[in-house]
């Protein structure tokens, strides 16, 4: 599954015929990329999507600031900085710590942000 910036870009790209069909995909494609595990800990249960720095704290809604994480970890990390809270965690890997920065640094064609 191809990742797009935002939902917008299913609808822009055709491959999605609604808003709604849109935002699923996109999610999905999310959880895809995570191997439908947390990038946090590793976890296969109870999976959301994370934004890795917080909207509160000037993040964004693009794909390169939303993780695939388990609720444990989405709910304890809260609207903290996502390094500072990882590095305590004593399911701290540098592998996942490298795979994040890796998603965040990633380059996408577009930069539409959703719902704006």
């Amino acid at each position: 599954m191809q990742l797009h910036q935002t939902p917008r870009d299913l609808l822009y790209h055709l491959e999605a015929t609604s808003s709604s069909d849109a935002k699923r995909k996109w999610k999905e494609s999310i959880k895809e990329h995570w191997n439908y595990e947390c990038a946090y800990c590793g976890s296969d249960k109870d999976l959301t999507l994370d934004h890795i720095t917080p909207r509160i704290k000037g993040g964004s809604d693009r794909i390169t600031n939303i993780v695939c994480a388990c609720k444990e970890c989405n709910h304890d990390k809260g609207h903290q900085f996502w390094s500072e809270w990882y590095l305590k965690q004593n399911f701290f890997t540098t592998e996942r710590l490298s795979a994040i920065i890796e998603w965040q640094n990633q380059n996408t064609e577009h930069s539409f942000i959703y719902g704006r």
